[in-house]
């Protein structure tokens, strides 16, 4: 299941990324690219983690996992660790989908570049879009968020304090900063 994840992921991410961050991409070694996406989760969860890589449209494994988690450097190279709900997750926010009825989990441990609390897929900030950047951080994906009360959803919140991005739309989720 996990293999057919990251071929949907793939294909979907393919379509979005843009040609500088996969030009960034390529200039990384497997060695620096694996320690990069690593980084993204705790040793304990990275070490046993699949790594895979965009190249050409095409999903790339440079490390086979013994674990559940897939490690990777998003087209803005940030790195992201995730469980296979998560996984499902993105594949659904990169496709526009309907995100799996399922809670999934995702590590960011080196942060974020930010992004559009309004518009998920902007790609700089703009006076309407309510830019948000939070550092180290981990994510609770999926339905579990619409159960969760007492969390801030506004357009501009505090991202030192945990927060639903991109609140009352599908995809909405809890952004836990962890530093």
């Amino acid at each position: 299941m996990r293999t057919a994840l990251i071929k949907m992921l793939s294909a979907a991410v393919a379509m979005a990324l843009a040609t500088a961050a996969v030009a960034q991409q390529q200039k990384l070694s497997d060695a620096d690219y694996m320690a990069k996406a690593m980084s993204a989760a705790p040793e304990t969860v990275a070490k046993g983690a699949t790594i895979a890589a965009m190249e050409g449209g095409k999903m790339r494994t440079l490390q086979k996992g013994s674990n559940e988690w897939t490690c990777m450097i998003m087209p803005d190279g940030v790195p992201m660790c995730t469980d296979p709900a998560g996984m499902e997750w993105v594949h659904a926010l990169v496709t526009k989908t309907t995100p799996p009825d399922k809670v999934g989990f995702m590590y960011m441990l080196t942060g974020d570049n930010g992004t559009s609390n309004v518009a998920p897929g902007a790609e700089r900030p703009t006076p309407d879009n309510h830019w948000v950047k939070t550092g180290p951080h981990v994510m609770l994906l999926g339905a579990g968020v619409k159960a969760m009360a007492g969390y801030q959803r506004t357009l501009d919140p505090d991202p030192t304090k945990p927060y639903v991005m991109w609140a009352d739309t599908p995809y909405e989720h809890l952004m836990i900063p962890v530093k």
